[in-house]
């Protein structure tokens, strides 16, 4: 009988052949520190710092799951028009919908012009336009509209999307690489592609921690740039490498203990964060289970609570200017969360249902 060595069950690549897992926790998990963020932001009663550094780390680990999984489904279909597909149906038809609804209800909130007028406005259609396609221009964060001027962050509508422009590019970037390897070098393809997306992730890793441990040397879209690019190639470069590396509950608690033993230098804190955070949310993902994963059966409404609930916010503080942080997170929270809930059903899961 020819020898067959045993499957080692403690690497990456034995979990990703199974659906069943904990990502849509861990994204649900993510949107939820972005409201929790911005409604300490929103309200303006509490001090920001700790509010943006949440909201930064909940962005983060959505770009981390996403490079790891958008790479599985890039590698899966080994087609570029099908992965373009699936992106663009898993993206856009939500957002064509959310920037629409934003839109209508805020002209129709809008007292001092005409429905007609605003919606028609050059200002309106380049919100429209701009975030709606996400690559047109930078995204557009105001309407013709005084309704959020006296909101404690003033006039913007929908401030995360910008972060969506980035995710596009990700997206893209990872399948550029993809096609000029496949095109190149056919042989080696594999390896090939695998030592370019982790030749990016490293740069800007380092650039990105550099900057972020320094005096900021990098500012604009050249930071957000390595911000993401770290992140997103960071989980793309895990799931390459899903057959060479373990997860292992004692390589979890040794990462939490030098976290733990660097907790007094901030440079020191933040690399070990960044650097670990990728595989503590891989391993978070598909070790812990029971109960647990009945989560994963729900739905996916993490993007529904990223896109909505910044206009929700806004309208509460529009309409209840006194609204702490707290009470702004548990309204916010439960409006936003039907939206999502009905944005999954009727629009997101619709949709991606055709890339069958």
């Amino acid at each position: 009988m020819p020898y067959s060595p045993a499957i080692d069950t403690r690497a990456i690549g034995n979990y990703t052949r199974s659906r069943d897992n904990n990502f849509n926790l861990l994204r649900f998990l993510a949107a939820c520190g972005v409201i929790l963020s911005h409604s300490i932001l929103l309200s303006g009663q509490l001090n920001h710092g700790a509010a943006w550094a949440l909201g930064y780390l909940s962005v983060n680990c959505f770009f981390i799951i996403s490079g790891f999984l958008v790479s599985a489904s890039l590698l899966n279909r080994s087609s570029i028009r099908r992965y373009t597909l699936a992106r663009t149906l898993r993206i856009y038809p939500a957002l064509f919908l959310c920037v629409s609804l934003s839109i209508l209800i805020v002209g129709i909130l809008t007292a001092q012009r005409g429905l007609p007028e605003f919606l028609l406005s050059t200002q309106t259609v380049e919100f429209w336009f701009k975030n709606s396609l996400l690559f047109v221009g930078q995204v557009q964060m105001t309407l013709p509209t005084e309704l959020f001027a006296e909101n404690p962050v003033k006039s913007q509508v929908n401030a995360p999307l910008w972060t969506l422009q980035y995710e596009i590019l990700m997206y893209f970037v990872l399948a550029l690489i993809f096609f000029i390897s496949r095109l190149a070098i056919p042989a080696r393809s594999t390896t090939y592609f695998l030592m370019a997306v982790t030749g990016i992730g490293v740069v800007c890793m380092f650039f990105f921690l550099l900057n972020i441990t320094q005096e900021q040397p990098l500012r604009g879209a050249m930071a957000n740039l390595v911000r993401f690019g770290a992140m997103f190639f960071y989980g793309s470069t895990l799931y390459l490498l899903r057959d060479k590396i373990h997860l292992k509950l004692g390589t979890v608690l040794s990462i939490c203990f030098v976290i733990v033993l660097s907790v007094a230098r901030r440079e020191l804190f933040v690399c070990a964060v960044y650097l670990s955070l990728g595989y503590i949310l891989i391993y978070l993902a598909y070790i812990p289970s029971g109960p647990i994963r009945l989560f994963n059966k729900l739905g996916d409404y993490s993007y529904g609570l990223y896109i909505y609930a910044f206009p929700i916010q806004q309208l509460l503080m529009h309409y209840y200017p006194a609204t702490g942080a707290a009470e702004l997170l548990v309204m916010s929270f439960s409006i936003t969360l039907i939206v999502a809930v009905a944005s999954w059903h009727f629009i997101e899961r619709s949709a991606l249902a055709l890339k069958r």
